[in-house]
């Protein structure tokens, strides 16, 4: 090496400093969360289960499955008080203006196509549709419309939001609905369970046969086609169009930034497509693609049907699946419709013959195939079907200790099993530096630790510590708020003012700090975490909980409480039920409900209680708020009281007063 290059390499040591340059290889949270979603489709059906684990094992997956679509259990069955409000006679085929009931109250709305002569029942289709306008769409006509014209009844619905449908399906997409991972609700679910609907609806006419009935769409009905038929054995050919592919694609290429809310599931297991596929086997499985689909890239489909085909073979039913593909952007080709049409011929009338024929030109004037005429029913609940649908959690007041230690019991396992299934239980984060970052007037002295989070990116905790002969000192550990500006000096304007004898640990959460994302991917990242089993807020909870584990290291200190305020309020909570070592919870302006969207979102946290139930879930651990207790949190001084621990729940007027119990 050169003089000159020897003595540029001396000064970058000595201006930047050895630490600095070997924290510049953290991890992004962007690259976190693509190496979890590699993670994912990778190990999905990565080996065929044998015939024998594939049985055993069905039960099982179908109950998570229907659980990651909010449907488990099952809502009750009630009456469809299926209704036709119209006949068109077409020639060789009719059209029936129909629409039933999915829960009381709730419409949907479709139009049957069958033969316009019957002779003994025949193969049925229900027919999904993708995010236009909904049946009376060119497309949406047409296709059904070749089956009615080709020996099948065919039923194509509304999707919600669309068409006649009511309701939304734009939540976390548009509307800012935030509340619905916390619900455990995602619209894919109500599609389903409408459709399920259908078929049931199907059932009980004399011209359709039970056992041949199928499931095709095309986009946002081409996901709900892999739902239902995941979902519902009843159907026995599943042939979704241009909504295949995997977990890595949607999160890498951030094509979660193209898709509604209904293109995915909750995804607490951590499942990618090939795992619906294992479902959908050995019944007759066709997916459909355009290879210049910007929202659904080959890799992903190819590699999915790859691993997806290797399962049928296991099962010994290889000719039950097929990929079709066309060089096509999204939307039908005549390669591709006439592939889905060949694959119900041979599957459900046992005709293998090649379709030549497609669909026709004709368009149906759009009034003429109106259900409610253009005026859907005030009073549809299909406007409330997100609160309606998965069953909140009903946290009895327990009359005694006994009883709530059991329910207790109950909810932290459930907590564990769905919302914090991705918290280790014990933490050992990596120390990859501590700094000792000098003294304030008072003789507090400041550290800050840099550490390793179990899924990969650098975090710190800022210290605050008192100048004391004290071994032991009580700790306040906190997470730093999104928007604090600094966290200099043991965690900035986010550090709770206590008094000077007590120690504080601020941890840098991600998404505050140096990893804060901003604006440009914060939306995505927030639609991103569900698919990975988890939500931004529960990984800052496991943040919290790192940062904590960091800082017990030390002999210094002594036992510690968790703060926090406003948004940072849930985290201290769910640290504390979490971590049955943390001391207290000191809680300032917490947010009453997880069923306000603006409250931070865990993955079907309401399915086990909301947030003044779950801070019960400390008890009997003391509990302490500053300047009021809200409303909802009289529920938790309520059952405290009659636990005889009353005393274990304080107010304090501001901060500084607080004194460990």
């Amino acid at each position: 090496m050169s003089f000159r290059l020897k003595f540029a390499a001396m000064w970058l040591i000595c201006c930047w400093g050895a630490a600095p340059a070997r924290l510049a290889a953290e991890e992004t949270i962007y690259a976190s969360v693509c190496r979890e979603a590699r993670q994912i489709s990778s190990a999905s059906l990565a080996v065929p289960m044998p015939p024998e684990a594939w049985k055993a094992t069905l039960a099982r997956r179908r109950a998570m499955w229907l659980e990651m679509l909010g449907l488990m259990p099952l809502p009750e069955r009630t009456p469809l008080h299926a209704t036709v409000t119209g006949v068109l006679e077409r020639g060789d085929y009719v059209v029936e203006k129909i629409h039933f009931q999915s829960i009381p109250g709730a419409y949907v709305i479709g139009n049957l196509y069958r033969p316009a002569k019957i002779s003994g029942r025949l193969p049925a289709v229900l027919y999904l549709c993708g995010h236009t306008k909904g049946k009376v769409n060119p497309p949406y006509q047409a296709n059904p419309r070749w089956f009615g014209q080709h020996g099948y009844v065919a039923l194509v619905l509304d999707p919600i939001q669309l068409g006649e449908s009511q309701g939304i399906h734009h939540g976390t997409y548009r509307e800012g609905r935030w509340d619905w991972p916390s619900r455990g609700y995602t619209p894919a679910g109500t599609e389903v369970w409408n459709a399920m609907r259908a078929l049931d609806y199907l059932e009980t006419r004399p011209d359709v046969d039970k056992d041949r009935m199928g499931v095709t769409g095309l986009s946002g009905g081409g996901v709900i086609s892999w739902c239902l038929g995941a979902a519902d054995e009843r159907v026995k050919v599943v042939a979704p169009v241009c909504q295949s592919g995997s977990i890595e694609h949607v999160v890498v290429d951030r094509a979660t930034d193209g898709h509604c809310d209904c293109a995915f599931w909750i995804n607490y297991y951590r499942w990618c497509w090939p795992d619906i596929g294992a479902l959908i086997a050995p019944r007759a499985l066709l997916i459909a693609s355009g290879s210049e689909d910007v929202l659904w890239r080959p890799f992903g489909y190819r590699d999915a049907a790859h691993r997806i085909r290797h399962q049928y073979a296991a099962l010994g039913a290889p000719e039950k699946f097929d990929l079709v593909e066309d060089l096509a952007p999204h939307g039908y080709t005549p390669k591709l419709r006439q592939a889905v049409f060949t694959w119900f011929n041979t599957h459900l009338k046992g005709d293998p013959t090649p379709v030549k024929d497609d669909i026709t030109d004709f368009v149906e004037p759009e009034e003429n195939l109106l259900v409610f005429g253009g005026k859907p029913p005030k009073d549809d609940r299909m406007r409330q079907i997100d609160t309606l649908l998965v069953r909140r959690a009903e946290v009895p007041a327990a009359a005694n200790e006994s009883d709530w230690r059991a329910q207790q019991e109950t909810a932290l396992r459930r907590l564990r099993e769905l919302t914090f299934r991705y918290v280790p239980r014990e933490f050992h984060p990596r120390l990859r530096e501590y700094r000792a970052d000098g003294a304030g007037t008072g003789g507090t002295t400041y550290g800050s630790y840099a550490f390793d989070t179990d899924d990969g990116l650098t975090l710190r905790v800022r210290t605050s510590r008192p100048r004391t002969d004290a071994w032991r000192t009580p700790t306040v550990a906190f997470a730093v708020q999104a928007d604090a500006r600094h966290t200099f000096a043991g965690g900035g304007p986010s550090r709770p003012a206590v008094a000077s004898e007590f120690a504080t640990a601020g941890v840098e959460v991600r998404n505050t700090a140096v990893t804060s994302v901003g604006p440009g991917y914060l939306w995505t990242l927030r639609r991103v975490y569900p698919l990975l089993g988890q939500t931004l807020p529960e990984r800052q909870v496991s943040d919290l909980l790192a940062g904590i584990a960091v800082v017990r290291r030390e002999a210094a200190t002594g036992p510690v409480a968790v703060f926090g305020q406003g948004d940072t309020a849930p985290l201290a909570i769910y640290a504390a039920v979490l971590d049955p070592q943390i001391a207290e919870v000191i809680l300032a302006d917490p947010p009453q409900s997880h069923a306000d969207p603006k409250t931070p979102e865990f993955l079907g946290i309401l399915r086990v209680g909301d947030l003044p139930q779950n801070l019960a879930l400390v008890y009997p651990r003391p509990i302490t708020f500053v300047g009021s207790v809200p409303a909802a949190y009289e529920w938790t001084r309520r059952l405290y009281q009659r636990l005889g621990a009353g005393d274990r729940i304080r107010v304090i007027a501001n901060v500084g007063q607080w004194r460990p119990r």
